[in-house]
């Protein structure tokens, strides 16, 4: 199994602090990576460095077997649209919109036309249990149906790495196994890798591999 991403002596500093020191690892395609550690100990730093959300102090790291461009370069928003896929704590819902618009929008740059679009969304919705609530407004969503949504647009989007910071940590322990459940079928059944950060061990422990920092 080839690798989808490489990280290499990556580091990161805030001033006379020390971040991250000298990482590197490789995850493979396909596969799954928990993150885990310490509160302060760079999980959701290392997240956004790979994410291109922030940018490292030195270090390089491969995504497809290509160097990561500069964060603030039309290269690295492409690349953001095209290939990460993010699943956030925080949903990133738009809570003026049904559920089902808001997984479309995970579809918004593939080229197909809106029929085929929509009997994306509506498999997956009842899949994930999501059919009743479908014509909903997010802000009248429960928190499990808010992740589960977030979960299909996710899953939806062309990219094939999924970077997850805490996606289940606003649920209670039943919903988050029940979650993440989902998340590990639909990943492998989409042949998309999956990197979590994550406190909790119940969900590192169900990871392929698990990376512990600090």
């Amino acid at each position: 199994m080839s690798d989808i991403l490489r990280v290499d002596n990556l580091r990161k500093t805030f001033g006379q602090r020390i971040i991250l020191d000298q990482l590197s690892f490789a995850v493979p395609a396909g596969s799954s990576l928990a993150i885990t550690g310490p509160s302060g100990c760079g999980k959701s730093t290392l997240l956004n460095i790979i994410g291109m959300l922030e940018a490292p102090t030195s270090g390089t790291i491969q995504l497809n077997g290509r160097t990561l461009p500069k964060i603030n370069s039309a290269a690295a928003t492409k690349l953001r649209r095209e290939a990460i896929n993010y699943l956030f704590q925080s949903y990133a819902l738009i809570s003026d919109k049904t559920a089902f618009d808001n997984a479309l929008l995970g579809l918004h740059y593939v080229k197909t036309n809106k029929a085929e679009k929509q009997a994306q969304v509506e498999q997956l919705f009842d899949r994930l249990g999501l059919s009743t609530v479908k014509n909903d407004l997010v802000s009248t969503l429960s928190g499990g149906e808010q992740q589960r949504l977030a979960l299909a647009r996710c899953i939806l989007k062309p990219g094939n790495l999924i970077l997850a910071d805490e996606p289940t940590g606003a649920l209670d322990q039943d919903l988050a196994q029940h979650v993440l459940t989902e998340m590990l079928t639909l990943q492998h059944e989409h042949h998309k890798t999956l990197i979590i950060v994550t406190h909790d061990p119940h969900v590192a422990q169900r990871c392929d591999e698990i990376m512990q920092l600090g």
